[in-house]
């Protein structure tokens, strides 16, 4: 076997990557859950820093393994339109990356504009904020486009 053809096995293998179906379920429950903490972690009035950090990796670990986790039953419609939604997922968070700033800028020009104090402030995203919509995206496509494709 040639170094290209292992390269691409190896390749094909880390893309093939799949956890069991349970993860789905534990990651979906786990990243409601955890949500559910950081909210009421920030009704309760705390701030600190480190526990939100660690809350948020957590509930981006949790979407991580319902993102990465099999069907039942897996076949090659269900390879096809995982990757189809990984791609969707990119496009729409890429475009919401993109589009948000420069919302929120004109919609600052427009406030200060009447307003009068003259300063403009950028909304920068976070990468919590980019990979949290990126596998909530990926999530919400892949059952979409199952149940569409299977009616």
């Amino acid at each position: 076997m040639t170094r290209i053809q292992s390269d691409y096995n190896r390749l094909i293998q880390i893309l093939n990557f799949r956890l069991p179906p349970i993860f789905k379920k534990l990651g979906l429950i786990g990243a409601g859950a955890f949500l559910l903490v950081v909210f009421f972690y920030k009704i309760g009035g705390s701030n600190t820093p480190i526990v939100k950090d660690v809350f948020r990796s957590l509930i981006l670990l949790f979407l991580l393994m319902a993102s990465l986790s099999k069907d039942k039953f897996e076949d090659e419609f269900n390879n096809h339109i995982r990757f189809q939604s990984y791609v969707i997922a990119f496009v729409f968070t890429a475009i919401y990356a993109i589009s948000i700033p420069l919302i929120s800028i004109a919609i600052d020009f427009v406030i200060t504009g009447i307003t009068g104090d003259g300063r403009v402030s950028f909304y920068e995203i976070s990468a919590f904020e980019v990979l949290f919509m990126l596998m909530g995206f990926q999530i919400l496509f892949f059952e979409s486009l199952k149940r569409f494709g299977r009616a």
